[in-house]
């Protein structure tokens, strides 16, 4: 049986959103801490990797939506500003 994930463009936003440093410089992130965007539950692993949540399955990782740049990972976790 083959599976296919379909499209999350709010996914896509998130890294956009978090990358534009000059418009939201406030903006902090903790790995694994869950939070919710369009009825979606979203969270960041070290490294700055994004995955999504899925409440019909039983999965830990979830499934792998994008990730920021180490220099975006940094600047939003590590306190960089």
């Amino acid at each position: 049986m083959k599976t296919t994930m379909t499209h999350d463009a709010t996914a896509e936003n998130i890294p956009d959103y978090l990358s534009d440093v000059a418009s939201h410089p406030d903006e902090s992130l903790i790995p694994y801490r869950e939070f919710s965007e369009a009825g979606k539950t979203y969270y960041f692993t070290p490294g700055g990797f994004l995955y999504r949540k899925d409440f019909l399955t039983e999965q830990i990782e979830g499934y792998f939506c994008g990730y920021l740049t180490d220099e975006i990972w940094h600047y939003r976790t590590d306190g960089g500003r």
